[in-house]
């Protein structure tokens, strides 16, 4: 109780402090969790389900060495559904669909001809959609720079174990990049950078990122297409 008035307490002071804050919160919830046993997790009827990533690592790998023999033997990992035209877009999302709809049943044991549950159906279309968003990638960038678009961010892949260019989550409006930002700051109270919504010069979608020169760039461009 002491730590909750606290927490109110700071919430309402005039000189908010959002670090001290994070930590008052981090100690309230770990005051919840003492006591807690083995015995009590025996008793918890709630089961965590690990990572996407670490679910889907193989079928991931699989999909990742896969080629396109329509697009010239081109690996699928290379292929950006968002920018690619629509043709081809969907002819590669029903790979994608087919692969990880054949993966969920493999893992969960549930047979292809049974009628999904509505919890089976929500986990295979996010197992599909993990997929769609972790494929379309720049390998072997070296020295190369992502120059004016802010489609990509430079990141390590476990897969191929290089730097590569990921694409960026997009959004189909700035009203759902917008609201992104507000679930970005609760997760990330440690990050105190101004964080902006701007529509992507390469993909034409709307992307969330830190306020930079040039993301700067795309948001004035955005605005003076609005």
């Amino acid at each position: 109780m002491r730590l909750v008035k606290q927490i109110r307490d700071k919430a309402l002071c005039p000189t908010f402090d959002i670090i001290s804050m994070k930590e008052m919160l981090d100690r309230f919830f770990d005051s919840l969790n003492l006591g807690h046993t083995e015995e009590d997790d025996s008793k918890s009827h709630y089961t965590v389900k690990e990572g996407q990533g670490f679910r889907f690592k193989g079928q991931t790998q699989r999909l990742f060495e896969e080629r396109l023999h329509f697009k010239g033997e081109m690996l699928l990992r290379n292929f950006d559904v968002e920018t690619e035209s629509a043709h081809d877009s969907r002819i590669v999302r029903r790979i994608v669909e087919k692969r990880m709809s054949q993966a969920y049943h493999r893992m969960n044991k549930v047979s292809c001809d049974a009628v999904l549950s509505n919890k089976d159906r929500y986990w295979k279309r996010r197992a599909i959609s993990f997929q769609l968003h972790n494929i379309g990638q720049v390998d072997d960038i070296h020295s190369t720079t992502r120059g004016e678009s802010t489609h990509w961010k430079k990141m390590y892949d476990p897969q191929t174990r290089k730097m590569v260019f990921k694409k960026k989550m997009s959004y189909p409006n700035e009203n759902a990049a917008l609201e992104a930002i507000k679930i970005w700051k609760i997760k990330h109270v440690e990050d105190t950078k101004e964080m902006v919504a701007y529509q992507c010069s390469h993909c034409h979608k709307w992307h969330i990122g830190h306020y930079t020169y040039n993301i700067r760039y795309s948001v004035a461009s955005a605005h003076a297409a609005c």
